[in-house]
């Protein structure tokens, strides 16, 4: 019974075992594997990678206050972010990375760098 590699498709011999005829489709192949499955990770850290460089560019401006159409409008995306806290009602911590914000009820924006140590929850 003739065997054929499963990405190229050529005949190849050798343990029954085998499923590539050569290093090249067997790298090939678990490498589309990963691309595939990891997709929707690059996806998001894309998306989180943006979301932190606006953020970091406010801050070395200076600014620590802004609006929510401002964010929008340099592409932020509200809807990612790497953690969220709420220790009050109505008061949501959202960080992205090292650097955190929150909404307020008016539609402005509060950013900072760090944790609780640096008021995070004030």
């Amino acid at each position: 019974m003739e065997r054929t590699c499963i990405r190229c498709g050529k005949p190849y011999e050798g343990r029954s075992d085998k499923k590539f005829c050569c290093d090249d489709c067997r790298t090939d192949y678990h490498n589309q594997v990963r691309r595939e499955r990891d997709r929707g990770f690059r996806t998001v850290n894309r998306i989180l990678a943006s979301n932190w460089k606006i953020l970091k560019a406010q801050l070395r401006e200076g600014r620590t206050r802004l609006s929510v159409a401002e964010l929008a409008g340099q592409n932020f995306n509200f809807e990612v972010y790497t953690n969220t806290r709420s220790l009050l009602p109505g008061l949501r911590t959202y960080w992205c990375y090292n650097c955190a914000y929150r909404i307020s009820r008016s539609g402005t924006v509060r950013i900072w760098e760090g944790g609780c140590r640096n008021n995070a929850y004030l």
